[in-house]
Protein backbone atom coordinates (compact mmCIF):
# COMPACT_ATOMS: atom_id res chain seq x y z
CA UNK A 1 0.00 0.00 0.00
CA UNK A 2 1.56 3.20 -0.72
CA UNK A 3 1.56 6.09 1.45
CA UNK A 4 -0.53 9.06 0.58
CA UNK A 5 0.81 12.22 -0.64
CA UNK A 6 1.64 15.14 1.50
CA UNK A 7 -1.24 17.47 -0.98
CA UNK A 8 -4.50 14.71 1.01
CA UNK A 9 -3.54 15.63 4.46
CA UNK A 10 -7.39 14.73 5.04
CA UNK A 11 -7.16 11.13 3.90
CA UNK A 12 -3.47 10.50 5.04
CA UNK A 13 -5.33 11.13 8.73
CA UNK A 14 -7.83 8.77 8.20
CA UNK A 15 -5.39 6.33 6.53
CA UNK A 16 -3.43 6.78 10.26
CA UNK A 17 -6.83 6.32 12.00
CA UNK A 18 -7.17 3.28 9.99
CA UNK A 19 -3.71 2.14 10.80
CA UNK A 20 -3.79 2.20 14.28
CA UNK A 21 -7.01 0.61 14.28
CA UNK A 22 -5.25 -2.15 12.80
CA UNK A 23 -2.31 -2.05 14.47
CA UNK A 24 -4.80 -2.86 18.02
CA UNK A 25 -6.73 -5.74 16.76
CA UNK A 26 -3.59 -7.94 15.63
CA UNK A 27 -2.39 -6.68 12.31
CA UNK A 28 1.73 -5.43 11.93
CA UNK A 29 2.92 -2.88 9.45
CA UNK A 30 5.67 -4.16 7.28
CA UNK A 31 6.40 -4.75 3.55
CA UNK A 32 4.50 -6.68 1.12
CA UNK A 33 3.49 -7.06 -2.15
CA UNK A 34 6.14 -8.20 -5.34
CA UNK A 35 9.75 -7.46 -3.81
CA UNK A 36 8.28 -6.36 -0.44
CA UNK A 37 8.29 -2.89 -1.82
CA UNK A 38 4.79 -1.72 -0.77
CA UNK A 39 4.02 -0.91 2.54
CA UNK A 40 0.70 -2.77 3.97
CA UNK A 41 -0.43 -4.52 7.11
CA UNK A 42 -0.48 -8.68 7.48
CA UNK A 43 -1.62 -10.62 10.73
CA UNK A 44 -0.40 -13.84 12.03
CA UNK A 45 -2.78 -16.85 11.64
CA UNK A 46 -3.61 -17.32 15.16
CA UNK A 47 -4.14 -13.89 15.85
CA UNK A 48 -6.76 -13.88 12.96
CA UNK A 49 -8.52 -17.10 14.46
CA UNK A 50 -8.86 -15.01 18.06
CA UNK A 51 -10.55 -12.06 16.25
CA UNK A 52 -12.95 -13.95 14.15
CA UNK A 53 -13.59 -16.07 17.41
CA UNK A 54 -14.12 -12.70 19.54
CA UNK A 55 -16.85 -11.42 16.29
CA UNK A 56 -18.55 -14.51 16.59
CA UNK A 57 -19.07 -14.41 20.26
CA UNK A 58 -20.04 -11.02 20.22
CA UNK A 59 -22.91 -11.44 17.24
CA UNK A 60 -23.68 -14.57 19.67
CA UNK A 61 -24.35 -12.48 22.60
CA UNK A 62 -25.65 -10.06 20.75
CA UNK A 63 -28.67 -12.26 18.96
CA UNK A 64 -29.34 -14.18 22.13
CA UNK A 65 -30.00 -10.64 23.84
CA UNK A 66 -32.70 -10.12 21.07
CA UNK A 67 -34.01 -13.81 21.25
CA UNK A 68 -34.42 -12.90 24.82
CA UNK A 69 -35.73 -9.62 24.47
CA UNK A 70 -38.16 -10.59 21.88
CA UNK A 71 -39.21 -13.60 24.44
CA UNK A 72 -39.71 -11.78 27.34
CA UNK A 73 -41.97 -9.49 25.39
CA UNK A 74 -43.99 -12.39 23.77
CA UNK A 75 -44.18 -13.83 27.17
CA UNK A 76 -45.75 -10.66 28.62
CA UNK A 77 -47.95 -10.14 26.11
CA UNK A 78 -49.32 -13.55 27.18
CA UNK A 79 -49.58 -13.14 30.52
CA UNK A 80 -51.51 -9.95 30.28
CA UNK A 81 -53.64 -11.14 27.43
CA UNK A 82 -54.30 -14.47 30.56
CA UNK A 83 -54.88 -11.66 33.08
CA UNK A 84 -57.51 -10.13 30.68
CA UNK A 85 -59.09 -12.70 29.96
CA UNK A 86 -59.85 -13.75 33.46
CA UNK A 87 -61.32 -10.69 34.27
CA UNK A 88 -63.07 -10.28 31.08
CA UNK A 89 -64.84 -13.92 32.03
CA UNK A 90 -65.57 -12.75 35.55
CA UNK A 91 -67.34 -9.62 33.73
CA UNK A 92 -69.32 -11.82 31.54
CA UNK A 93 -70.51 -14.25 34.68
CA UNK A 94 -71.23 -10.88 36.12
CA UNK A 95 -73.30 -9.16 33.70
CA UNK A 96 -74.69 -12.57 33.38
CA UNK A 97 -75.99 -12.37 37.21
CA UNK A 98 -77.23 -8.93 37.34
CA UNK A 99 -79.26 -10.06 33.36
CA UNK A 100 -80.78 -12.73 35.47
CA UNK A 101 -81.75 -11.04 38.52
CA UNK A 102 -83.09 -7.59 36.03
CA UNK A 103 -85.41 -10.48 34.08
CA UNK A 104 -86.96 -11.58 37.24
CA UNK A 105 -88.23 -7.74 38.25
CA UNK A 106 -89.62 -8.34 34.91
CA UNK A 107 -90.75 -11.55 35.53
CA UNK A 108 -92.26 -10.31 38.42
CA UNK A 109 -93.65 -7.29 37.25
CA UNK A 110 -95.91 -9.24 34.28
CA UNK A 111 -97.25 -11.76 37.52
CA UNK A 112 -98.71 -8.97 39.62
CA UNK A 113 -99.84 -7.34 36.52
CA UNK A 114 -101.58 -10.68 35.71
CA UNK A 115 -102.58 -10.67 39.53
CA UNK A 116 -104.18 -7.20 39.47
CA UNK A 117 -106.58 -8.08 36.16
CA UNK A 118 -107.66 -10.89 38.20
CA UNK A 119 -108.28 -9.02 41.22
CA UNK A 120 -110.26 -6.64 39.38
CA UNK A 121 -112.26 -9.14 38.07
CA UNK A 122 -112.83 -11.12 41.28
CA UNK A 123 -114.33 -7.54 42.91
CA UNK A 124 -117.07 -7.49 40.16
CA UNK A 125 -117.71 -11.26 40.13
CA UNK A 126 -117.75 -10.92 44.08
CA UNK A 127 -120.71 -7.63 43.77
CA UNK A 128 -122.52 -9.36 41.09
CA UNK A 129 -122.79 -12.54 43.21
CA UNK A 130 -123.31 -10.04 46.40
CA UNK A 131 -126.52 -8.63 44.68
CA UNK A 132 -128.37 -11.76 43.95
CA UNK A 133 -127.75 -13.39 47.04
CA UNK A 134 -128.51 -10.04 49.21
CA UNK A 135 -131.97 -10.13 47.01
CA UNK A 136 -132.77 -13.18 48.09
CA UNK A 137 -132.08 -13.17 51.63
CA UNK A 138 -134.12 -9.98 52.06
CA UNK A 139 -136.55 -11.77 50.19
CA UNK A 140 -136.97 -14.58 52.50
CA UNK A 141 -136.55 -12.22 55.68
CA UNK A 142 -139.50 -10.31 54.80
CA UNK A 143 -141.46 -13.51 54.18
CA UNK A 144 -140.68 -15.06 57.50
CA UNK A 145 -141.29 -11.57 59.57
CA UNK A 146 -144.52 -10.61 57.66
CA UNK A 147 -143.11 -7.54 55.69
CA UNK A 148 -144.94 -6.27 52.81
CA UNK A 149 -142.84 -7.32 49.39
CA UNK A 150 -143.19 -3.90 47.44
CA UNK A 151 -141.70 -2.47 50.69
CA UNK A 152 -138.90 -4.96 51.09
CA UNK A 153 -137.75 -4.76 47.30
CA UNK A 154 -137.83 -0.68 47.42
CA UNK A 155 -135.25 -1.16 50.54
CA UNK A 156 -133.43 -3.71 48.47
CA UNK A 157 -133.20 -1.21 45.72
CA UNK A 158 -132.30 1.21 47.95
CA UNK A 159 -129.35 -0.94 50.01
CA UNK A 160 -128.24 -1.67 46.57
CA UNK A 161 -127.68 1.33 45.19
CA UNK A 162 -125.71 2.64 47.89
CA UNK A 163 -123.47 -0.35 47.76
CA UNK A 164 -123.25 0.22 43.84
CA UNK A 165 -122.02 4.13 44.50
CA UNK A 166 -119.75 2.17 47.15
CA UNK A 167 -118.18 -0.43 45.01
CA UNK A 168 -117.90 1.74 41.91
CA UNK A 169 -115.75 4.22 43.76
CA UNK A 170 -113.89 1.54 45.11
CA UNK A 171 -113.26 -0.25 41.30
CA UNK A 172 -112.36 3.04 39.95
CA UNK A 173 -109.29 3.84 42.33
CA UNK A 174 -108.34 -0.02 41.88
CA UNK A 175 -108.90 0.18 37.81
CA UNK A 176 -106.34 2.95 38.01
CA UNK A 177 -104.17 1.04 39.93
CA UNK A 178 -104.80 -1.95 37.81
CA UNK A 179 -104.05 -0.20 34.47
CA UNK A 180 -100.60 0.95 35.84
CA UNK A 181 -99.65 -2.80 36.42
CA UNK A 182 -101.07 -3.86 33.15
CA UNK A 183 -99.12 -1.01 31.54
CA UNK A 184 -95.89 -2.11 33.03
CA UNK A 185 -96.71 -5.62 32.82
CA UNK A 186 -97.07 -5.43 28.58
CA UNK A 187 -93.39 -3.54 29.11
CA UNK A 188 -91.92 -6.28 30.84
CA UNK A 189 -93.31 -8.97 28.52
CA UNK A 190 -90.86 -7.30 25.93
CA UNK A 191 -88.13 -6.05 27.75
CA UNK A 192 -88.10 -10.28 29.80
CA UNK A 193 -87.87 -11.37 26.07
CA UNK A 194 -85.09 -8.71 25.00
CA UNK A 195 -83.52 -10.03 28.05
CA UNK A 196 -83.06 -13.80 27.55
CA UNK A 197 -81.90 -12.93 24.22
CA UNK A 198 -79.07 -11.04 25.45
CA UNK A 199 -78.57 -12.94 28.23
CA UNK A 200 -78.45 -16.36 25.61
CA UNK A 201 -76.48 -14.22 22.81
CA UNK A 202 -73.30 -13.02 25.47
CA UNK A 203 -73.01 -17.00 26.97
CA UNK A 204 -72.98 -17.64 23.87
CA UNK A 205 -70.45 -15.71 23.28
CA UNK A 206 -68.51 -16.21 26.28
CA UNK A 207 -68.28 -19.96 25.21
CA UNK A 208 -66.45 -19.36 22.02
CA UNK A 209 -63.74 -17.16 23.99
CA UNK A 210 -63.65 -20.14 26.57
CA UNK A 211 -62.86 -22.66 23.74
CA UNK A 212 -60.16 -20.52 22.13
CA UNK A 213 -58.80 -20.18 25.77
CA UNK A 214 -58.37 -23.90 26.45
CA UNK A 215 -56.33 -24.16 22.61
CA UNK A 216 -54.41 -21.07 24.07
CA UNK A 217 -53.88 -23.03 27.00
CA UNK A 218 -55.56 -20.40 29.35
CA UNK A 219 -58.24 -21.16 32.30
CA UNK A 220 -60.24 -17.61 32.13
CA UNK A 221 -62.41 -19.31 34.81
CA UNK A 222 -59.55 -18.65 37.48
CA UNK A 223 -59.56 -16.90 40.44
CA UNK A 224 -58.99 -12.98 40.04
CA UNK A 225 -57.14 -13.23 43.54
CA UNK A 226 -54.89 -16.17 44.87
CA UNK A 227 -56.17 -15.78 48.08
CA UNK A 228 -59.93 -17.02 46.55
CA UNK A 229 -58.07 -19.84 45.02
CA UNK A 230 -57.27 -20.98 48.80
CA UNK A 231 -61.07 -20.78 49.28
CA UNK A 232 -60.09 -18.12 52.18
CA UNK A 233 -64.26 -17.26 52.49
CA UNK A 234 -67.27 -18.37 51.25
CA UNK A 235 -68.01 -14.96 50.48
CA UNK A 236 -65.04 -14.90 48.18
CA UNK A 237 -65.65 -18.08 46.73
CA UNK A 238 -69.10 -17.02 45.52
CA UNK A 239 -67.26 -13.39 44.57
CA UNK A 240 -65.08 -15.33 42.06
CA UNK A 241 -68.35 -17.42 40.75
CA UNK A 242 -71.00 -14.80 40.57
CA UNK A 243 -74.02 -17.07 39.19
CA UNK A 244 -73.12 -20.10 41.60
CA UNK A 245 -75.70 -19.53 43.75
CA UNK A 246 -77.84 -18.90 40.94
CA UNK A 247 -77.33 -22.12 39.32
CA UNK A 248 -77.32 -23.87 42.88
CA UNK A 249 -81.23 -22.97 43.23
CA UNK A 250 -82.23 -23.65 39.94
CA UNK A 251 -80.72 -27.60 40.80
CA UNK A 252 -82.42 -27.83 43.81
CA UNK A 253 -85.72 -27.04 42.12
CA UNK A 254 -84.66 -29.69 39.87
CA UNK A 255 -83.98 -32.40 41.90
CA UNK A 256 -86.82 -31.51 43.97
CA UNK A 257 -88.98 -31.80 40.61
CA UNK A 258 -87.25 -35.42 39.97
CA UNK A 259 -88.68 -36.57 43.90
CA UNK A 260 -92.09 -35.32 43.78
CA UNK A 261 -93.24 -36.48 39.85
CA UNK A 262 -91.08 -39.86 39.48
CA UNK A 263 -91.06 -42.42 36.61
CA UNK A 264 -94.68 -42.91 36.90
CA UNK A 265 -95.60 -39.33 36.59
CA UNK A 266 -92.79 -39.08 33.75
CA UNK A 267 -94.53 -42.64 31.78
CA UNK A 268 -98.15 -41.73 31.90
CA UNK A 269 -97.84 -37.69 31.37
CA UNK A 270 -97.61 -37.56 27.50
CA UNK A 271 -100.05 -36.29 24.77
CA UNK A 272 -103.41 -38.17 24.87
CA UNK A 273 -103.52 -39.01 28.63
CA UNK A 274 -106.49 -37.47 30.10
CA UNK A 275 -105.15 -36.24 32.80
CA UNK A 276 -102.30 -34.62 31.30
CA UNK A 277 -104.90 -32.76 28.52
CA UNK A 278 -106.69 -31.11 31.62
CA UNK A 279 -103.69 -29.74 32.96
CA UNK A 280 -102.94 -28.52 29.26
CA UNK A 281 -106.19 -26.76 29.23
CA UNK A 282 -105.13 -25.64 32.56
CA UNK A 283 -102.05 -24.07 31.66
CA UNK A 284 -103.49 -22.19 29.10
CA UNK A 285 -105.92 -20.45 31.34
CA UNK A 286 -102.76 -19.34 33.54
CA UNK A 287 -101.21 -17.85 30.63
CA UNK A 288 -103.77 -16.14 29.05
CA UNK A 289 -103.26 -12.25 29.15
CA UNK A 290 -107.09 -11.42 28.41
CA UNK A 291 -108.51 -13.52 31.50
CA UNK A 292 -105.82 -14.49 34.23
CA UNK A 293 -106.75 -17.11 37.13
CA UNK A 294 -106.10 -15.52 40.50
CA UNK A 295 -104.38 -17.98 42.84
CA UNK A 296 -107.13 -19.17 44.74
CA UNK A 297 -108.84 -20.16 41.27
CA UNK A 298 -105.68 -22.25 39.82
CA UNK A 299 -105.30 -24.29 43.06
CA UNK A 300 -109.20 -24.71 43.15
CA UNK A 301 -108.90 -25.80 39.24
CA UNK A 302 -105.56 -27.85 39.89
CA UNK A 303 -107.40 -29.71 42.97
CA UNK A 304 -110.34 -31.15 40.31
CA UNK A 305 -107.95 -32.82 38.31
CA UNK A 306 -106.40 -36.64 39.34
CA UNK A 307 -103.41 -36.34 39.76
CA UNK A 308 -103.33 -38.95 41.97
CA UNK A 309 -104.17 -41.17 39.70
CA UNK A 310 -101.05 -40.31 37.42
CA UNK A 311 -98.46 -40.45 40.66
CA UNK A 312 -98.05 -36.53 40.23
CA UNK A 313 -99.71 -35.97 43.71
CA UNK A 314 -98.67 -32.74 44.78
CA UNK A 315 -96.99 -33.50 48.26
CA UNK A 316 -96.10 -30.66 51.42
CA UNK A 317 -92.77 -29.77 49.73
CA UNK A 318 -92.80 -28.01 46.97
CA UNK A 319 -91.98 -23.91 47.14
CA UNK A 320 -93.04 -22.54 43.92
CA UNK A 321 -96.43 -20.72 43.32
CA UNK A 322 -99.16 -22.86 42.23
CA UNK A 323 -98.45 -21.29 38.57
CA UNK A 324 -95.49 -22.19 38.62
CA UNK A 325 -96.61 -25.87 39.96
CA UNK A 326 -98.85 -26.32 36.83
CA UNK A 327 -96.52 -25.14 34.13
CA UNK A 328 -93.76 -27.81 35.53
CA UNK A 329 -96.36 -30.61 35.41
CA UNK A 330 -97.04 -29.24 31.92
CA UNK A 331 -93.43 -29.57 31.22
CA UNK A 332 -93.14 -33.15 32.42
CA UNK A 333 -92.74 -34.80 29.03
CA UNK A 334 -90.51 -31.79 27.64
CA UNK A 335 -88.07 -31.83 30.71
CA UNK A 336 -84.47 -33.10 28.98
CA UNK A 337 -83.86 -34.97 32.25
CA UNK A 338 -80.38 -36.67 31.00
CA UNK A 339 -79.32 -33.06 29.56
CA UNK A 340 -79.97 -31.37 33.06
CA UNK A 341 -78.67 -34.28 35.18
CA UNK A 342 -75.30 -34.97 33.31
CA UNK A 343 -75.05 -30.81 33.03
CA UNK A 344 -75.51 -30.64 36.88
CA UNK A 345 -72.55 -33.41 37.33
CA UNK A 346 -70.08 -31.92 35.23
CA UNK A 347 -70.77 -28.50 36.61
CA UNK A 348 -70.23 -29.80 40.16
CA UNK A 349 -67.05 -31.37 39.37
CA UNK A 350 -66.08 -28.50 37.87
CA UNK A 351 -65.98 -30.06 34.49
CA UNK A 352 -67.95 -26.70 33.01
CA UNK A 353 -68.36 -23.77 33.97
CA UNK A 354 -70.83 -21.50 35.36
CA UNK A 355 -71.43 -19.36 31.93
CA UNK A 356 -71.66 -22.52 30.21
CA UNK A 357 -74.25 -24.36 32.42
CA UNK A 358 -76.29 -20.90 31.84
CA UNK A 359 -75.85 -20.64 27.84
CA UNK A 360 -77.61 -24.50 28.19
CA UNK A 361 -80.66 -23.33 30.46
CA UNK A 362 -81.26 -20.39 28.66
CA UNK A 363 -81.45 -22.02 25.56
CA UNK A 364 -83.42 -25.14 26.72
CA UNK A 365 -85.93 -21.98 28.92
CA UNK A 366 -85.88 -20.27 25.04
CA UNK A 367 -87.33 -23.63 23.24
CA UNK A 368 -89.66 -24.16 26.59
CA UNK A 369 -88.05 -27.15 27.76
CA UNK A 370 -87.65 -25.97 31.07
CA UNK A 371 -90.23 -24.37 33.81
CA UNK A 372 -89.65 -20.38 33.93
CA UNK A 373 -90.15 -20.98 37.75
CA UNK A 374 -86.90 -23.32 37.82
CA UNK A 375 -85.35 -19.82 36.76
CA UNK A 376 -87.02 -17.78 39.00
CA UNK A 377 -85.96 -19.86 42.01
CA UNK A 378 -82.49 -20.00 41.06
CA UNK A 379 -82.92 -15.89 41.39
CA UNK A 380 -84.60 -15.81 44.71
CA UNK A 381 -82.43 -18.70 45.93
CA UNK A 382 -79.18 -16.04 45.34
CA UNK A 383 -80.81 -13.68 46.69
CA UNK A 384 -81.35 -15.06 49.89
CA UNK A 385 -78.31 -16.19 49.68
CA UNK A 386 -77.13 -12.62 49.95
CA UNK A 387 -80.04 -11.80 52.61
CA UNK A 388 -78.68 -14.73 54.91
CA UNK A 389 -75.01 -13.19 54.61
CA UNK A 390 -75.87 -9.40 55.78
CA UNK A 391 -77.70 -10.70 58.59
CA UNK A 392 -74.81 -12.89 59.92
CA UNK A 393 -72.68 -10.21 59.00
CA UNK A 394 -74.88 -7.55 61.53
CA UNK A 395 -74.79 -10.76 64.05
CA UNK A 396 -71.39 -10.76 64.09
CA UNK A 397 -71.03 -6.86 64.43
CA UNK A 398 -73.29 -7.56 67.31
CA UNK A 399 -71.39 -10.18 69.17
CA UNK A 400 -68.49 -7.68 68.27
CA UNK A 401 -69.94 -4.76 69.85
CA UNK A 402 -71.04 -6.65 72.90
CA UNK A 403 -67.80 -8.33 73.74
CA UNK A 404 -66.22 -4.56 73.14
CA UNK A 405 -69.04 -3.80 75.66
CA UNK A 406 -67.98 -6.21 77.83
CA UNK A 407 -64.62 -5.74 78.86
CA UNK A 408 -64.94 -2.91 81.29
CA UNK A 409 -62.71 -0.21 81.77
CA UNK A 410 -58.72 0.07 81.73
CA UNK A 411 -57.34 -0.54 85.61
CA UNK A 412 -55.22 2.36 84.87
CA UNK A 413 -58.18 4.94 84.02
CA UNK A 414 -59.73 4.72 86.95
CA UNK A 415 -57.39 7.52 88.40
CA UNK A 416 -55.98 5.04 91.09
CA UNK A 417 -54.78 2.78 89.04
CA UNK A 418 -55.98 -0.22 91.42
CA UNK A 419 -58.81 -1.17 88.82
CA UNK A 420 -62.06 -0.58 91.72
CA UNK A 421 -63.47 2.23 89.31
CA UNK A 422 -63.90 4.56 92.71
CA UNK A 423 -60.54 7.53 91.59
CA UNK A 424 -59.76 7.37 95.18
CA UNK A 425 -56.34 6.77 96.31
CA UNK A 426 -55.67 4.44 99.10
CA UNK A 427 -54.22 5.34 101.72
Amino acid sequence: MSPPSASQPHLYAAMAAAGEILTKVGFEKSKIGSGDKEVGYQIKESSLSSLMGSACVCFLVMGFLVVSMVYDVHFEKKTIHRRLRVEEHHAASKLAQVQMELWSEFHSDIQESHEAQALLRSMNDTYTSFQDNLKTSIHDLSAEIGLNPVKAEKFTDKLLHLVANMQQENVKHAKHLVDHLVAAGKRSVKLEKHVDKAILEETKAEKKLMKQDAKDGIDAAAPLDDKIAKGSSKADEDENDPMKEMITGFFLTFNDFLKEFGGEARAKMKEGNAVYDQIKVLHGKVKSEENPLTEDEIQAEIEKIDLKSVGAALGAGRVLPVADIVEEIALIPHVPYKILTDLEESWKTGKVDSVVVMEKLEELHEKNKIPTGWMQMGVDNEEGEEEREEVSEEAEENIARQTGEGKGADPEEDGDGDGDGDGDESE
